[in-house]
């Protein structure tokens, strides 16, 4: 993303040309195409991995369908679940009919004890408990292990009588699964050449093509776009003729196994005396097995005199065909079922959009190193801001480590709460709001010990704690240990990020100031755009503990690259002031924070961190929607702030354009008067456009009281970034996720209106 400061300011001569530099770039380039390649190829390989995976399930689903129906007739007869001996008879023939189940277990509800078995293997304890939780198919897959399906079984009133659970040998999916990962590095290992060899062609064409009207940077950012889009196309085309390939067993034996259970149950109405032709609701059934099964494109059944069929649009793949036989064994009719030929090209093709988050992020880290590099050698003064390049870099991976867990971070407490025997929405926002306690009370004295230890030590002392917070909340399967290592994490990005503001504060020169601050917030704003998009995808496809180790991973690295950089000490006088009580009790001070820096961060960590991703799991959605929905607002905020920033500098606007925020905050929130996904997206678009508007207004009007002001106003937003949180879980237990919205939009409002009633709406230009 180009330099937020280079749209204001002209641009530095492009200095010579040198083969050191262009090395560090072509491997640089090379190093982040490199990257994106291996995570698409992951994503690839993870989602023929996850169809082969539900194919499977959903085959062995249609078994367990046939224990459920078996019972059903079993409970409209009168008989309870361990009187239905027609189960026992009929789990060989399930065996028989797939050579993949090893064993089938049918267990009671109330003491989980195994009524039917076709062998004495015991199984898993926990397995039991988690099918009679679950409505509709469970499954898991052990590591290195069995995969276990199961079903819950419901009397004909609804009750819950139990469940069946098959443990399904998984030889066959391993295999094709380690033929997917040989073929995908194969490739990987192609695209990867070729991307080496058209580098020096394409650098070259860079310093030569476009010298006169483009920039340097620019230029090589389109060259990195360019590169980008060829190579993922190359790899997901090699992708294609594979993954068909590898998904038609599984498809094939998953289209015969409903075949025969369609033929099955046709045939038992056959038995009963019914005509051939007067078969009742036979196509309304396909339809709806259809909607159930999206691999599957037609049914045809074919008997004397009369057909019936149900098929949608799409391109036809396999065709199965399964007899119908009668009561005597005598075939009757002919069931056939056509497959979905473009069942691999529409999941890819739903794959685009994470590929694309993949790229923008790459893209996005590229130029960030990129910044780092050309700033260590552009002929700009020592204390300019274009020699910041090495601090951004350090504080954008910082922050980024952060913003990877925005996305998932709810549900994954949510689960641990869960393990632990915690209930309740409280449950979910204690470690949330642990986290922003934590910290609020270091903020203020980060400032001080960059300027007494240095921002260098204070940075490294930021970035290790945050690593290790990382680290501790990848391996806690404990939920006090969870809460423990985020208030670590939240100590370190506390210490690093407000360390390395002092520094940009302090590092540039006096008329520069204002812009290299910009760099900073332009920092923050790219990282957190990437940050949640990216970490809500990895989260759904690897897991939380993945996204975890990438965190800390990356809080090392900025660690790293802080170390390449010389951060001096803090001038003296650069710190605030410690007359804060002083400072409070000033109204210019004290008012905004209360109306508006409060309540802003409340709606920030209570709805937009809090109770967006609860309500899009509720409505259905995943982490990777979660994410995206973030990166909506952080765009959002990232297009309104220079617009707000441009109006403040021309008209003075300040306390206008707080309050126009904060006022288009509260109609975000009122908006969950409305309910369902729409409403969320709606609160989502006008938080941010709200927060866009508002923050450097708010900055602005505050910091003319002096530094010591700026500090409590930082305070003051961790502060509601701490009663968010609570709030928003404390009204989920009184209303849906659409009265918590209006509730929080309702304290908005009003907070807003005593802002606006304060003080004089006139204002002055600067």
């Amino acid at each position: 993303m180009p330099d937020p400061a280079s749209q204001t300011s002209p641009p530095l001569p492009e200095a010579p040309a040198s083969a050191p530099r262009w090395l560090r770039i072509g491997l640089l380039l090379f190093i982040a195409q490199a990257l994106a390649l291996c995570l698409q190829a992951l994503l690839l390989v993870h989602k023929e991995g996850e169809l082969l995976v539900g194919i499977t399930v959903s085959r062995i689903g249609i078994a367990a369908d046939q224990v459920d129906s078996a019972f059903a007739r079993a409970s409209a007869n009168g008989l309870l679940l361990g009187e239905a001996r027609g189960l026992a008879r009929m789990l060989p023939s399930l065996m028989a009919d797939d050579s993949d189940i090893a064993a089938i277990h049918i267990f009671d509800a109330a003491d989980r004890h195994t009524l039917f078995a076709t062998d004495t293997t015991p199984s898993p304890p926990d397995a039991s408990a988690a099918i009679l939780k679950k409505s509709g198919t469970w499954f898991r897959l052990d590591p290195a292990g069995p995969l276990h399906v199961g079903h819950r079984l419901t009397d004909t009133e609804g009750r819950i009588a139990g469940g069946v659970l098959f443990t399904v040998k998984t030889d066959a999916l391993q295999a094709r699964q380690e033929a997917t990962r040989n073929a995908t590095l194969a490739r990987l290992g192609l695209t990867l050449a070729g991307v080496a060899a058209a580098l020096p062609l394409l650098l070259r064409a860079v310093a030569r093509f476009g010298r006169q009207r483009f920039g340097l940077r620019l230029r090589l950012l389109a060259a990195a776009l360019l590169l980008a889009g060829a190579s993922s196309l190359t790899l997901s085309l090699q992708a294609l003729p594979s993954f068909a390939e590898e998904l038609a067993p599984a498809l094939d034996a998953k289209a015969h196994s409903l075949a025969r259970l369609l033929a099955g149950r046709i045939g038992n109405a056959l038995a009963l005396g019914i005509p051939f032709d007067k078969l009742n609701g036979v196509e309304d059934y396909f339809d709806e097995t259809l909607d159930r099964h999206p691999e599957i494109l037609a049914f045809r059944l074919e008997g004397p005199g009369h057909s019936y069929s149900a098929e949608r649009p799409g391109s036809t793949g396999s065709r199965i065909e399964v007899p119908v036989a009668g009561s005597d064994g005598r075939l009757i009719a002919q069931l056939a079922t056509r497959i979905d030929a473009d069942v691999v090209t529409r999941e890819l093709r739903d794959l685009a959009i994470d590929l694309a988050i993949v790229y923008l992020v790459a893209l996005v880290l590229f130029n960030e190193a990129l910044g780092a590099i050309l700033a260590s050698d552009e002929l700009a003064p020592v204390a300019s801001r274009a020699r910041l390049g090495l601090a951004r870099l350090a504080v954008f991976l910082l922050i980024l480590s952060e913003e990877l867990t925005r996305a998932f971070m709810p549900l994954h407490i949510a689960s641990l709460a869960e393990a632990g025997g915690h209930t309740g929405s409280t449950a979910i926002s204690l470690p949330i709001s642990a986290y922003m306690l934590s910290f609020a009370l270091l903020t203020p004295f980060a400032g001080r010990w960059a300027e007494r230890f240095g921002v260098a030590r204070t940075f490294a002392v930021g970035t290790g704690l945050s690593a290790l917070g990382f680290a501790w909340a990848m391996l806690a399967g404990d939920y006090w240990a969870f809460v423990a290592a985020r208030c670590l994490c939240a100590a370190g990005y506390a210490v690093g990020t407000m360390a390395m503001q002092q520094h940009f504060m302090s590092a540039a020169a006096a008329g520069e100031r204002t812009r290299a601050l910009a760099l900073y917030v332009g920092a923050l704003q790219t990282a957190a755009i990437c940050g949640s998009a990216v970490g809500g995808l990895l989260a759904e496809r690897f897991g939380a503990a993945a996204v975890f180790a990438g965190a800390a991973a990356l809080g090392a690295l900025a660690l790293a690259v802080q170390r390449i950089d010389t951060l001096p000490p803090l001038a003296p006088g650069n710190a605030p002031p410690s007359r804060l009580l002083a400072t409070l009790r000033n109204p210019a001070v004290l008012v905004p924070l209360i109306t508006a820096a409060i309540p802003v961060k409340l709606v920030l960590a209570g709805f937009l961190f809090y109770l967006v991703p609860l309500a899009l799991r509720q409505e259905g959605y995943g982490s990777s929607t979660t994410g995206r929905a973030l990166m909506v607002y952080f765009i959002l905020v990232a297009a309104a702030n220079p617009v707000a920033s441009w109006l403040s500098d021309r008209f003075g606007w300040n306390r206008r354009l707080v309050a126009i925020g904060g006022l288009s905050i509260a109609a975000g929130g009122l908006a969950g008067l409305v309910g369902g996904p729409p409403a969320l997206i709606a609160g989502v678009v006008a938080l941010g456009i709200g927060t866009g508007l508002g923050a450097a207004a708010l900055q602005s009007m505050v910091g003319r009281e002096g530094p010591a002001a700026l500090v409590l106003l930082r305070a003051g937003e961790r502060l509601g970034a701490v009663i968010g949180p609570l709030l928003a879980s404390s009204l989920l237990t009184l209303m849906a996720y659409g009265g918590a919205m209006a509730a929080i939009g309702s304290i908005v409002l009003a907070a807003t209106l005593v802002f606006m009633l304060s003080g004089s709406t006139k204002e002055t230009s600067p």
